[in-house]
């Protein structure tokens, strides 16, 4: 099996069947498995999708909780039989043969651990943010140039070919089993939001480059920008998780500091969109005692 490809679907059953006819479409020349993990959706959903596997075929697991982004991920990983893991959102579409594509170069580059793509919207429009740099202390300090001019002037070239990158979003990432199982896979304690900066920071770690792969796209129907106050939270909670995950106490420390500072400050200005996020932090919101996480 060449690729194992791992969809988490939540009450968004005809995201997910459009998904995966869009992988029987346009995957030629590689053998590959869907399996689909459901967060514990709707009766309704559920039967939807039951009823969509009798016209394509997939490996459908149901979990009886809401496992999150990354705990969802790294249930159907468990299952996989692939050389090759493609964790995509079920809110993407592909539009051409991409995972050939990404099977070839990751064949051909020994320590390219996980490939990213560039994101569209359904007019093509590229997204700002499908490769960035580690949101980390260097970042908040200096106020780091956009990704396409920082990694522009890196690599000294228009990016038009396949660079290294500190991360790629999350909404497709395309890894080597081996890269992804001596990393640690996804961290099942995040439930939502920064899963890609924790496994890229645990690549870089282990000596794996992780690669953005611009000859190719895929579409992603992404939703709007929640206002639910616990979503926010969650945000922070997994940022500040990471931080401490990955680095040492006094380097988190110095960076909760600072958003203590920015976010005390955006408070006064606004404080309807960002007190609650700094009541958290204030908290030391790294703990997942304040998480969604079931």
């Amino acid at each position: 099996m060449d690729i194992s490809i791992i969809i988490v679907n939540f009450n968004s059953a005809n995201y997910t069947i459009n998904c995966i006819e869009s992988i029987y479409k346009h995957t030629k020349n590689v053998t590959f498995e869907i399996i689909v993990v459901d967060n514990n959706s709707s009766l309704e959903d559920i039967k939807t999708l039951n009823t969509f596997l009798q016209i394509k075929p997939f490996n459908f697991l149901k979990s009886k909780i809401n496992l999150g982004f990354g705990g969802g991920n790294h249930f159907g990983y468990q299952f996989a039989k692939g050389k090759h893991y493609a964790f995509i959102n079920n809110d993407a579409e592909l539009t051409e043969n991409t995972l050939l594509k990404l099977l070839n170069y990751s064949n051909e580059n020994k320590n390219a651990g996980v490939l990213g793509l560039h994101q569209v919207n359904k007019e093509k429009e590229r997204f700002k943010y499908s490769y960035r740099q580690f949101i980390d202390l260097k970042y908040h300090l200096f106020n780091q140039k956009k990704p396409h001019k920082y990694y522009s002037k890196k690599t000294n070239s228009d990016l038009t070919s396949p660079f290294e990158v500190d991360l790629v979003s999350g909404a497709f990432m395309f890894f080597k089993k081996e890269a992804y199982e001596v990393s640690g896979g996804f961290d099942p304690n995040i439930f939502l939001f920064y899963e890609e900066m924790d496994i890229c920071l645990r690549l870089k770690k282990n000596s794996y480059k992780t690669i953005f792969y611009p000859e190719s796209t895929f579409i992603h129907y992404m939703g709007k920008s929640s206002s639910n106050v616990k979503i926010k939270n969650e945000f922070t909670i997994s940022y500040l998780y990471v931080i401490q995950k990955n680095y040492s106490y006094m380097y988190y420390y110095v960076l909760r500091v600072i958003l203590l500072l920015k976010y005390g400050f955006k408070s006064i200005l606004k404080p309807k969109k960002y007190f609650s996020s700094f009541k958290i932090i204030l908290k030391g919101g790294n703990s997942l005692v304040y998480s969604m996480k079931p």
